[in-house]
């Protein structure tokens, strides 16, 4: 009869027993391991913002979490290169951690309340704030901190005189890589803010230095720029296109084109004329050609010179009249051609010769007179003229006739006489030219005896009918 082989009833039962008190064993573990992680952390399998936070407590996940956002780095790059690396916490940002705190624990009483047996893989993303060192940041983003090359400052557009081409040019305006502090605090933020709405945790940040950061030039070239440059030039144009031709008879006086440009003062806001140096000139145009109130050298028909200086007769320049005109006719871009403004003005001139050839010569010491016109002499006759006393004597000195008269009558309470002339020709303080009838003769030192006038120069009646139909008011009489 055969062996029987196998384990008995017993055995078996003991076996499976003990099979089934393992299962139950680990069954029990895994639900106790299960909500002892559910229990007491945020649970399994669970990421915030990528970041493994699982089997972690609200105070460990804020921690991972604190610690991932201000390691987090961040990258400066220009032109391609990296040129400063930092972190968030170096650059002064952080989380409010008393906010996360509560957003963690509120997730984990969530999860607690959803409790599952067999958890799968959770990325959160809660709220969270920011906080932000801004003294802190300014510090971390200095302009030294990006790299040691020297950094080039934007140039403004502006119109510059260029002293070669000798005309305005527009510069134009040129971006610079000067870093704005200010520029680059906003530019940085709101990087930033952009990079955590994206992305939270984890990975580089990476920020670009370009013209958002740099100094922007603060003037760009315009139109009105260019239109500006234009009109400067057109200015500049008629100023060296400007000359002013003084006539002083058959005399002239040019400020060329090379005067009137050292006159001008040139710069980049544009062009001014120098009135002093102007001035000057006008001032110096006056010294050489002023004729009146300066004593006067005349030569005498008897070829000699002699000097009087008492001279009320000439030209005078009217300084402030010419230069306000010679300010207009710089600019008015003409070849003009005039005389200059005088206040006093005389009956002709050649130059600096105010008398040109006409006037009347009266020699007191020889008791004559010449008359001249346009270099010719008319005339020339014996006079009687105040006699040597103080209040008669005859002025010495150059004046013009002031005007004629035909007939005019002669008096004067303080010396008692009243008589008709038939031609009158003053020229000074009651003094004039006339016909006098009561004269028995004329020259020689009659003057000086009872025939001398009261200072007025006698004339015989055909001389002074001569004299009067060949001047005019204005005419020249030099007496000495």
């Amino acid at each position: 009869m055969a062996e029987k082989t196998g384990l008995s009833k017993k055995t078996k039962k003991i076996i499976l027993g003990t099979c089934i008190g393992g299962v139950v064993v680990l069954v029990a573990g895994l639900f106790t391991y299960i909500h002892i992680a559910d229990t007491n952390t945020l649970g399994r399998k669970i990421s915030i913002y990528g970041v493994d936070v699982s089997r972690q407590t609200a105070e460990e996940a804020e921690q991972t979490i604190l610690d991932a956002f201000r390691s987090r780095k961040v990258k400066f790059k220009e032109n391609g290169d990296d040129v400063y690396d930092t972190t968030l916490s170096a650059l002064g940002y952080d989380l409010d951690e008393a906010a996360l705190k509560t957003e963690l624990e509120e997730l984990q009483t969530t999860r607690e309340a959803n409790r599952k047996l067999f958890a799968r893989q959770e990325d959160y993303q809660i709220d969270y704030q920011t906080v932000r060192d801004e003294e802190q940041e300014k510090t971390a983003l200095q302009e030294s901190n990006f790299g040691s090359k020297d950094r080039e400052a934007s140039i403004d557009a502006a119109i510059q005189y260029d002293k070669d081409k000798k005309e305005f040019i527009l510069i134009e305006d040129k971006q610079g890589n000067q870093i704005d502090e200010g520029k680059l605090l906003t530019y940085v933020d709101q990087t930033m803010e952009d990079n955590f709405r994206l992305k939270l945790l984890g990975g580089d940040i990476q920020v670009t230095l370009d013209e958002n950061v740099y100094r922007q030039p603060s003037v760009t070239a315009s139109d009105e720029m260019k239109t500006k440059a234009a009109d400067l030039n057109a200015e500049l144009d008629k100023y060296r296109s400007t000359t002013v031709t003084y006539t002083f008879g058959n005399e002239t006086q040019v400020v060329d084109s090379e005067t009137v440009e050292s006159w001008l003062q040139i710069s980049d806001d544009g062009i001014a004329v120098d009135q002093d140096a102007v001035k000057t000139y006008v001032q110096d145009l006056a010294t050489k050609y002023n004729t009146i109130y300066v004593p006067r050298t005349f030569h005498t028909s008897y070829g000699n010179d002699v000097t009087v200086s008492d001279n009320e007769y000439g030209f005078q320049i009217d300084q402030d009249g010419e230069l306000k005109q010679l300010l207009t006719d710089l600019s008015s871009g003409e070849a003009v051609t005039r005389d200059p403004v005088y206040s006093i003005g005389a009956m002709q001139r050649n130059g600096t010769d105010d008398l040109a050839g006409s006037y009347i010569e009266v020699s007191l010491d020889n008791q004559h007179l010449w008359l001249y016109k346009d270099g010719a002499l008319v005339t020339e006759t014996d006079i009687v003229s105040g006699a040597p006393k103080a209040g008669r004597e005859t002025y010495r000195g150059a004046w013009p006739i002031a005007y004629k008269a035909s007939p005019y009558n002669l008096s004067s309470q303080e010396y008692g006489y009243n008589v008709k002339v038939d031609y009158w020709m003053p020229f000074v303080y009651g003094q004039g030219l006339h016909d006098a009838s009561w004269q028995s003769s004329f020259g020689g030192n009659r003057y000086k005896s009872g025939a001398g006038s009261h200072g007025c120069i006698n004339l015989p009646k055909d001389q002074a009918a001569l004299i009067y139909n060949t001047i005019d008011g204005g005419y020249p009489i030099i007496i000495y």
